[in-house]
C-alpha cells in the first residue's frame, strides 16, 4: 500500500511505539509476505498475532497485547493498542478486542463504510506520513472523555 513503508519507518524513528502484526494468515506465511514487501526489520513480529493464534480476528488483538506486554514490561491497553485495518471486519477487531482502530479506505470499503463500523479515525490512505502519525497519537474515546 502507498505510504505503508514510510509510516512505518517514521513510526519507527520515534521509537516509543512497537510495531508488529495482527493476521488471519498462519504466522509463517505472514512472515512470508512480510519479508517480500521488506518489512520484518520494521515489526515484532514475536509480539504479533496470528491465525494459527485464534480462529477469529477479535480475539488476535488480546494475545498480541499479551504479548507485547510481556515482551516489553508495559501494558498496552484500549488507548495505548491501535490497530490499522482497511476493512469493517478489521475495524471490529480492534473494537472488540480492545484496540483504537485507525481505517484506511484504500480497499474496497469506502469511508463512509469504516466509519460507520466505528473506527476511531479514517484516513484516505497511507500517504500523508503525518497524517499516520497524528492518527496513531491521537487519544481514543476512552482518554478523549476522561480529560
Amino acid at each position: 500500500m502507498p505510504g505503508a513503508v514510510e509510516a512505518l519507518r517514521a513510526m519507527a524513528a520515534r521509537g516509543e511505539v512497537v510495531q508488529s502484526v495482527l493476521t488471519g494468515n498462519l504466522r509463517a506465511n505472514a512472515e512470508l509476505k512480510l519479508g517480500l514487501f521488506g518489512l520484518t526489520g520494521l515489526l515484532d513480529a514475536e509480539v504479533g498475532a496470528y491465525g494459527d493464534d485464534a480462529p477469529e480476528r477479535p480475539a488476535l488483538v488480546p494475545v498480541a497485547r499479551r504479548r507485547a506486554a510481556a515482551a516489553y514490561g508495559t501494558g498496552f491497553d484500549s488507548d495505548s493498542a491501535v490497530l490499522i485495518g482497511d476493512t469493517p471486519r478489521d475495524v471490529r477487531a480492534g473494537l472488540v478486542g480492545g484496540a483504537r482502530v485507525i481505517a484506511v479506505a484504500s480497499g474496497a470499503y469506502g469511508a463512509a463504510e469504516l466509519r460507520e463500523a466505528g473506527a476511531d479515525a479514517v484516513l484516505a490512505d497511507l500517504r500523508d506520513t503525518a497524517a499516520v502519525l497524528r492518527a496513531v497519537w491521537t487519544p481514543g474515546p476512552a482518554a478523549r472523555s476522561s480529560g
